[in-house]
């Protein structure tokens, strides 16, 4: 990654979204369906990444039960952090009856509320802004119109309203200490469109004060981040194999002008494995000049020419190339070799290209014809692919070859174990996940994996 793209890193926006459940469903549905994808696109153009936190989802009622929800949501209000969304009707919201002790060694100012009574969307509003004053500029407040619940079914309308004067006493005297701490409150909304519309603005003018327009990253940094973004993703929950890091290390250091090629059936972790190995080789060596482009990553990775010029592009500034980077396909292909020996005579680099087999199949990409047989010894390069045109033209070239193994069934249940588990949340006993040992199995759990955004290898 070059120096502008490191400048860029902060470049995320991740909203947490705090309400009562029952009374809310319309609203959230209209955020997460309308307003979101809108503020999402606002986000691409500026550079910027945007995320949402919506715990409906993945809280079991054994999570309830046994005490966890509130850690969840404690622990998602933190990574969201300075941004925050605070939606309120006439519900107080659901008390705890207990809170985990763990929890309470954590975050000893929960021993005074839970005292007191408080629901979760109570704690949850102290602990996202109350009680950090640095949350001003990024928390916003919406107070529903009481006159809303009159337009429900009256057979519904008890799920709209507090239960007893107790709790609506409370509640009462929370939107009031919102009110009284200065932080932005939009009083009676008057139904989810109406919510969204304020919604929209007030993060738009968020976006518009932090990431202006024409402050995204040139096209060359906007890829670094791009690819950086994408290899972060799969190191999200990692289930690491025996002696593959070693491999890899082995490769990057040692001496030579051959490749080390990746294989390894779809799905079984081959981008994981890159990513996550990059990241560990990266912390042993700071120093080290690690280029990674992982291929169907971004709309132009997967073509040959533009991966061409991005990687010369990196490599022009870094190490002082006085050459222009060629525009023309032929000029490319015959430059590119000369380019790798002028960059390794430097420094040494580790350059990583994943999945060649995705790469657009026009002017010979899948028989590699951009790609010379032999690499400067100062330059290490690791390729992963799958079977194919571009898998048959590294067999005659002869390169080694570390294959990955597919995860087996324990292995992949703990895959899914451990990335529920970091966002808090578990599969429920009664539906457990079909993961049978067959080649259909393998491919339903990789799309799990993948959609999930989760990483095997």
């Amino acid at each position: 990654m070059n120096q502008s793209a490191a400048t860029y890193l902060d470049r995320q926006i991740r909203v947490f979204i705090s309400s009562t459940f029952r009374d809310m469903h319309a609203e959230r549905d209209h955020l997460v369906k309308v307003v979101f994808p809108e503020l999402r696109r606002l986000c691409e153009s500026r550079g910027v990444t945007w995320g949402e936190v919506d715990l409906r989802w993945g809280v079991t009622d054994e999570a309830a039960a046994e005490g966890k929800v509130l850690p969840v949501c404690l622990e998602e209000i933190s990574r969201c952090k300075p941004y925050f969304i605070g939606l309120l009707g006439e519900r107080y919201g659901w008390v705890p009856e207990s809170i985990p002790e763990e929890l309470l060694e954590r975050e000893p100012w929960l021993k005074e509320q839970f005292g007191e009574h408080k629901s979760v969307t109570e704690l949850e509003i102290l602990h996202g802004v109350l009680r950090n004053p640095e949350m001003a500029e990024h928390a916003f407040f919406y107070f529903r119109d009481p006159a809303y619940v009159q337009t429900i079914q009256e057979d519904k309308r008890t799920e709209f309203v507090s239960g007893s004067h107790e709790n609506y006493s409370k509640l009462g005297q929370l939107k009031e200490r919102i009110r009284q701490s200065g932080l932005p409150v939009r009083e009676n909304y008057a139904d989810p469109v109406a919510l969204g519309k304020l919604v929209l603005a007030d993060l738009k003018a968020v976006i518009d004060k932090r990431w202006p327009e024409g402050s995204a990253p040139d096209p060359l940094t906007r890829d670094a981040l791009d690819h950086a973004a994408y290899g972060r993703s799969r190191q999200k929950v990692y289930i690491g194999r025996p002696g593959a890091f070693e491999r890899l290390d082995a490769h990057a250091v040692g001496d030579g002008g051959e490749p080390l090629v990746i294989l390894g059936e779809s799905g079984s972790g081959k981008s994981a494995l890159l990513a996550n190995w990059i990241h560990r080789y990266r912390q042993a060596h700071p120093d080290a000049i690690v280029l990674e482009h992982y291929i169907g990553a971004t709309p132009t990775s997967a073509d040959w020419a533009s991966m061409l010029r991005r990687i010369m592009g990196e490599f022009k500034p870094r190490f002082g190339i006085g050459e222009e980077v060629p525009e023309h396909p032929d000029a490319l292909r015959s430059a590119f070799p000369n380019w790798l020996y002028m960059a390794a005579a430097k420094d040494r680099i580790v350059l990583v290209l994943d999945a060649l087999n995705q790469l657009e199949d026009r002017e010979g990409a899948h028989d590699l014809l951009w790609l010379p047989p032999v690499m400067p010894e100062n330059l290490r390069l690791l390729v992963s692919t799958l079977p194919g045109r571009a898998l048959d033209e590294i067999t005659r070239r002869d390169w080694p070859v570390f294959k990955v193994e597919p995860l087996d069934v324990d292995e992949r249940k703990e895959l899914i174990r451990q990335f529920l588990f970091g966002y808090g949340r578990q599969l429920s006993p009664a539906r457990p996940y079909a993961l049978r040992p067959d080649a259909h199995r393998r491919t339903r759990c990789a799309e799990f994996a993948h959609n999930l955004g989760v990483a095997v290898g």
